[in-house]
């Protein structure tokens, strides 16, 4: 799959309600192309996983949604995470920028979010037809809500950057990291996702339903699902039920 064809498909919007709502409604209604994206400047109801709110200052920060057919089983679903994931990771790579992904998909640097992603499959059998990736990434916001633990590119750096240039750094990382999942090189994309992410294989502090305990992740099993390592045995978390208290 070449992302890099489809630029000529990139819907730019002054303000919409949430791009990866307006991307499902061109699946409804029209004929899309492989790879339309959608980009905003201001965003006015963004989605964020498992019904969150994600924050955004307007025009400040690359709000993003991408239409693709994967045509993926549906088991296979979590590695289009990891390849968005590891996307986003090697954009900010390329300013200069070290983050961790904080499992399933929130990219985190020193503690800090920088990026949030929400991808919305639609299902046809066994397959996964078409996907909408979501993706907000702070760029040049300076200040966030003081209840959320936030940093953008710019506070990294200590100067604003283009968006227009994240945006096209990423698009192209997307099209790297999207055509090895469409090679169905899962073990690399595995490989390569364990390395970036938040507490791999590292004592750390988590909290479930039944309180505060340490363990260790040791990967994700075969939908998904976070593994930790712990002093009463191996632990399966889906989305939501397990917080990270290390960051």
């Amino acid at each position: 799959m070449n992302f890099k064809r489809f630029k000529r498909n990139l819907i730019e919007l002054s303000t919409v309600d949430s791009t990866n709502n307006y991307a499902a409604n061109l699946l409804k209604t029209t004929n899309v192309v492989n790879g339309t994206t959608i980009l905003t400047k201001r965003q006015e109801n963004g989605r964020g996983q498992m019904g969150t709110i994600w924050h955004t200052a307007p025009g400040k920060n690359m709000i993003v949604s991408t239409i693709i057919f994967p045509l993926l089983k549906n088991e296979r679903a979590f590695y289009l995470n990891i390849a968005v994931s590891l996307a986003v990771k090697k954009t900010l790579q390329d300013v200069g920028i070290v983050s961790k992904v904080k499992w399933p998909n929130d990219i985190y640097v020193d503690g800090n979010k920088i990026a949030g992603i929400l991808i919305e499959n639609q299902i046809q059998g066994k397959l996964i037809h078409s996907s909408i990736i979501g993706l907000g990434l702070n760029v040049n916001q300076l200040i966030f809500p003081d209840a959320i633990k936030a940093t953008s590119i710019a506070m990294e750096k200590g100067i604003e950057v283009e968006i227009d240039d994240v945006f096209e750094n990423y698009f192209v990382n997307l099209d790297f990291y999207c055509d090895i999942l469409m090679q169905s090189n899962f073990d690399l994309l595995l490989k390569k996702y364990y390395a970036a992410m938040h507490c791999y294989n590292e004592l750390c502090e988590f909290k479930d339903l039944s309180g505060i305990f340490e363990g260790r992740i040791t990967g994700i099993d075969a939908v998904g699902k976070l593994q930790i390592l712990t002093d009463s045995g191996l632990k399966h978390f889906d989305l939501k039920e397990v917080q990270f208290n290390t960051l």
